[in-house]
């Protein structure tokens, strides 16, 4: 039996912003298949913004090769409620961290945010055929509360600001 590798959580720090990037982009790649953004340095910006931020945990796992996983939640308000809760908008593990126990850990590290921050709930979105994301929410006691319904619409070539459509 192979030993499982070592790993640690510590918050997000500047000299990890470029593999986090590389991690968000990765994920845009699954969550939005037909145009994701794939821009590193955009990336980096928005992950850079969350070094420090006391209304996020953006918290990283590392072993001895580096940083291999990561997490990130922020503190919001219901615009009409005003109730607070926790959106839970990033969770990626490198494929040589899977099945380690580094998801749980980060999962967990996120609740114990939440609790410590007083908010009663997180949410968390995400593709609706991303099957593993679904499993992964499901093992950790998420349930689907919502579905978003899109269509694409063909636009007509002709009609312009000048040209209102008939």
């Amino acid at each position: 039996m192979t030993e499982k590798p070592q790993f640690w959580l510590r918050p997000l720090a500047l000299p990890d912003i470029e593999t986090v990037a590389t991690f968000e982009r990765e994920i845009a790649k699954v969550s939005f298949p037909d145009d994701p953004i794939t821009d590193l340095k955009f990336y980096m910006k928005k992950v850079g913004r969350l070094v420090g931020d006391p209304n996020v945990a953006a918290i990283v796992a590392e072993s001895e090769a580096g940083v291999v996983g990561w997490a990130y939640v922020s503190k919001r308000q219901n615009f009409i409620t005003k109730e607070p809760y926790g959106d839970f908008h990033s969770i990626y593990i490198s494929p040589s961290q899977r099945g380690t126990g580094a998801a749980s850990e980060l999962v967990q590290a996120i609740f114990d945010f939440c609790q410590k921050e007083k908010l009663d709930r997180v949410v968390f979105r995400t593709r609706a055929t991303n099957e593993r994301m679904k499993a992964v929410l499901a093992r950790f006691g998420f349930v689907p509360t919502q579905i978003f319904y899109e269509k694409a619409l063909a636009i007509d070539d002709r009609v312009s600001a000048d040209k209102p459509a008939r």
